[in-house]
């Protein structure tokens, strides 16, 4: 029975959701039915979240020790999908300044299905953004990619989580 859902969920390309730790954000491409299209996407492994909410650039989440807040500038694609993703991320201080100069991993798994992908090194640029590609959903269902960045003595991480239907 839950392959058979599983497969279903395949099928449905198109719905992302992004789970924040202070929430969810999801979305889904124009020409399939997911979350904004008038499904609930429960269909997938992970979206049946009610913290759902619609996937937007520049979604914040606090970092876990409270020294850094990540926000997710950009993804291409836009949103996040089921292949090499390539995010822009910006790092503030506890006082809402940019972080710049700070080096951190993120590592995409599928917490559900207990795989993922090897950890991503960023590149950061001048202007205080993180580069980080590529992140690979190579399947449709949750995934989280965990952050972890160190600027000096203050070391931060956390969690977005994302169903990727495709």
């Amino acid at each position: 029975m839950v392959l058979g859902r599983w497969l279903v969920a395949v099928s449905r390309i198109g719905t992302v959701c992004a789970v924040a730790a202070v929430g969810v954000a999801c979305s889904s491409s124009k020409d399939s039915p997911g979350r904004d299209g008038g499904q609930d996407g429960s269909d997938v492994v992970g979206c049946d979240d009610p913290r759902v909410q619609t996937y937007a650039p520049n979604l914040q989440v606090a970092g876990q020790g409270h020294a850094f807040t990540f926000v997710l500038v950009s993804s291409s694609p836009e949103p996040p999908a089921a292949e090499n993703n390539t995010w822009v991320l910006h790092i503030l201080d506890s006082s809402g300044n940019p972080v710049t100069g700070a080096t951190g991993t993120a590592v995409a798994t599928m917490p559900l299905m207990s795989h993922g992908t090897s950890a991503v090194q960023w590149a950061a640029a001048a202007d205080g953004s993180y580069t980080l590609t590529p992140l690979y959903f190579f399947m449709a269902g949750m995934w989280e990619v965990a952050v972890t960045a160190q600027s000096g003595s203050q070391k931060d991480s956390a969690s977005f989580y994302f169903c990727v239907a495709g």
